[in-house]
């Protein structure tokens, strides 16, 4: 996957992209299609979309970035708010001349995507929501034994460990080991710092200042209670429809990206009609 650097708010920013790699300076070329700006989960990178970028590439112009703290990009800490990582992504899109993007959520990255349509309604041009991140929305769930383990492991009480939990039941072990590695990028202290954000926010009672068309993706092998989260989200957003991608659970980007791309390429072909 063709990577360079751009400055963004002073941080070194990694770019993942497709097409040529460009002039240092330059942006990538995103001509074809809409621009699908991917954005990540606490503790996750860019890379994570990489197979998925390969599917979106045949008809769009895919390109991820590591926010600071995360992967590769500068800085030891994450962003400590959500509204601050949504003003990093539009510094991004800007430095890159990205105009109007769709945005592509996973995990955290849902968030990121309603803050960023909250903060200017019409900047994205369509949101696509992916990985449970609906949970909270339901009032069904929430981060907090996450971060407790988070913390205990930065303080060195507790180990590190993989977790296996929102995969799909027939996973192959070729997912897991992308993951990991893609994983153990990011230093546990950027991750719960990024967790930590994602619990502070809150979207609700600001939903209906998002304006664009919405697509909230539910993995066939998702908890009832995370489809029934997600059809709460759906619901409370102006122009949002839910939509089933076959074959994954809560990892749909990197369990099921062919699909993935399918069911985006759809949706933006209905946003284009």
């Amino acid at each position: 996957m063709p990577q360079k650097y751009v400055t963004v708010s002073d941080v070194a920013t990694l770019v993942h992209h497709r097409g040529p790699t460009t002039l240092p300076g330059h942006p990538p070329d995103t001509s074809k299609g809409r621009v699908v700006l991917c954005l990540h989960d606490a503790g996750g990178n860019g890379n994570v979309f990489s197979a998925l970028s390969d599917a979106l590439a045949t008809n769009q112009s895919p390109v991820a970035f590591d926010l600071p703290g995360h992967g590769r990009s500068g800085s030891l800490d994450s962003l400590d708010s959500v509204a601050a990582m949504a003003a990093h992504a539009r510094s991004f899109a800007t430095t890159l001349g990205l105009d109007r993007p769709v945005l592509l959520g996973e995990g955290l990255g849902v968030a990121v995507a309603i803050e960023a349509a909250i903060a200017d309604p019409s900047w994205p041009r369509a949101l696509v929501l992916v990985g449970g991140a609906a949970l909270r929305y339901a009032g069904l769930g929430n981060l907090d034994a996450e971060i407790e383990l988070l913390a205990r492991i930065t303080s060195g009480k507790a180990r590190r460990e993989f977790d296996r939990s929102g995969y799909a039941p027939d996973t192959g072990k070729e997912v897991y080991g992308f993951a990991f590695a893609e994983w153990v990028r990011t230093d546990p202290r950027a991750t719960l710092g990024a967790r930590r954000a994602q619990a502070a926010w809150d979207g609700t009672g600001r939903l209906g200042a998002v304006a664009c068309p919405v697509l909230v993706v539910v993995g066939e092998h998702e908890e009832d209670h995370y489809r029934a989260a997600a059809d709460s989200l759906a619901a409370a957003l102006a122009n949002a429809r839910t939509a089933t991608l076959a074959g994954a659970g809560r990892r749909g980007t990197i369990e099921a990206p062919a699909a993935l791309a399918a069911l985006v390429d759809g949706f933006l072909q209905e946003v284009s009609a």
